[in-house]
């Protein structure tokens, strides 16, 4: 593995600080859900324990924690695409003489990680998509006054609690969530994120494993 191509040192780079810092900060103007360290590092942390429970190297575990943390500094140029972007921005941090599989398997991995008409191409994407997707923490809104949410954001308000459980044996990867159904209902949450769910289905199939989904303590995938 690439020596210089590590977590600690992504997370030191000044410029990486910079991308997160300016893309939250523009998404806060916009009055949409955090976008910065946070959801980084919540993404990082995720896809790397989904590949170490599952037995994956800790070489892959890091470059899938390396993708994560990375994967939405493409936002500081613009939301759509942002995925391509980002994938050639962060290949711009490194020197040409840097440029290796790792490199290219975590550029591969933030490239792809919008486009739900396709699977993951690699565990390292994958997990990637795991991390981002399953983040739907109510930490993560910027409006307290829940009158004032769309829906899209009334769902993430509702969401009190967030655990994605890793089964090596049952091979299965389930996202757990409690969600205040006074401020939506389950049914809502299907409406808004049903296509980021089937993505994490793909995602986990490609880990062969199945995608589970469970809300309030009932099961509906």
């Amino acid at each position: 593995m690439n020596e210089k191509l590590t977590f600690e040192n992504i997370v030191k780079n000044k410029e990486v600080q910079t991308y997160l810092e300016f893309t939250d900060r523009a998404f806060a103007q916009m009055g949409y859900k955090e976008h910065g360290q946070s959801h980084a590092v919540y993404s990082a942390d995720v896809a790397e324990q989904v590949l170490k429970y599952l037995g994956y190297s800790q070489k892959e575990q890091e470059l899938a924690k390396i993708a994560a943390y990375l994967h939405d500094i493409g936002n500081l140029i613009s939301r759509h695409e942002h995925d391509q972007s980002g994938a050639v921005m962060f290949l711009n941090i490194l020197d040409q003489d840097e440029y290796d599989e790792d490199a290219f398997l975590i550029a591969g991995a933030i490239g792809t990680h919008e486009d739900k008409n396709m699977d993951p191409v690699t565990p390292i994407a994958a997990a990637l998509v795991l991390g981002d997707k399953t983040d739907v923490r109510h930490e993560r809104l910027r409006i307290e006054n829940n009158q004032n949410l769309d829906k899209h954001a009334k769902v993430i308000a509702a969401c009190q609690k967030v655990d994605v459980v890793v089964n090596k044996e049952a091979m299965s990867i389930a996202l757990w969530l409690t969600i205040d159904t006074a401020i939506c209902s389950v049914m809502d949450y299907f409406e808004i994120f049903m296509s980021r769910t089937l993505y994490c289905r793909k995602a986990s199939r490609v880990l062969n494993c199945e995608f589970e989904l469970y809300i309030n303590k009932d099961k509906f995938l």
